[in-house]
C-alpha cells in the first residue's frame, strides 16, 4: 500500500464503527481479528448492495433479481430449473419462487414445465429479460461495480483470491 493510501486508510479508521466494534469486542473477548473479519464483510456487503441496487432500481431491478436474469444469460439455451437457481443463489426455494414469480410478472422469464420430467419447473429468459441484463451490466459497468472499483487491480485480484480461500473452506452443505 503507499504511504498515501496508508494515510488515507488511517484516516478512514478514526470514525470507522467496525474499528469501534473491535475496539469494544478486544475489551470483553478474544479473538478480534476474526470478529473484526466478520464485522468488516458484513458492513462491507451491506454498503455493496445499496450502491449496486442504486445503480440497478432505474432499470426496475435490484441485485437478487439481476443475478437471476445473469445466472439464466450464462446458460447456453438461457434456461435453469428452478430449484438449480435457488442452489446458486444459495437462497431459500420459496425465495427462488418469489424471485421467479416477480420477474415472470414483469415478463423477463417464464416459467415452464420440463418435458422430461413434470414435477420439474424451468425458468427461461426472455428477450426481455435478456435486455433488462444487458442494461444492468452497463449500470455495473459505468459505476465501476461500485466501491469495488476503487481498489488497484491487484487489490482486487487479492480479495478475489482470498474471499476464494473462504468460499472453499466452508464444508459443502453448510
Amino acid at each position: 500500500m503507499s504511504n498515501h493510501r496508508i494515510s488515507d486508510y488511517h484516516q478512514a479508521m478514526a470514525h470507522d464503527p467496525v474499528d469501534k466494534a473491535r475496539q469494544q469486542w478486544d475489551a470483553r473477548y478474544p479473538d478480534a481479528d476474526r470478529f473484526t473479519v466478520v464485522v468488516s464483510m458484513l458492513r462491507t456487503y451491506a454498503l455493496m448492495i445499496r450502491e449496486l441496487e442504486a445503480a440497478l432500481r432505474p432499470l426496475g431491478l435490484n441485485l437478487s433479481r439481476f443475478e437471476v436474469l445473469l445466472l439464466l444469460s450464462f446458460t447456453r439455451d438461457g434456461q435453469l430449473p428452478i430449484m438449480r437457481l435457488r442452489d446458486l443463489l444459495l437462497i431459500h426455494g420459496s425465495s427462488a419462487t418469489y424471485l421467479v414469480d416477480r420477474l415472470g410478472e414483469a415478463g423477463l422469464v417464464e416459467r415452464r414445465g420440463d418435458p422430461a420430467d413434470r414435477r420439474v419447473s424451468v425458468v427461461c429468459l426472455t428477450d426481455s429479460g435478456r435486455e433488462a441484463m444487458e442494461a444492468g451490466v452497463q449500470a455495473l459497468l459505468g459505476i465501476g461495480f461500485g466501491s469495488v472499483g476503487a481498489l488497484a487491480p491487484t487489490d482486487r485480484r487479492d480479495l478475489a483470491r482470498l474471499l476464494a480461500a473462504m468460499r472453499t473452506a466452508v464444508p459443502a452443505g453448510a
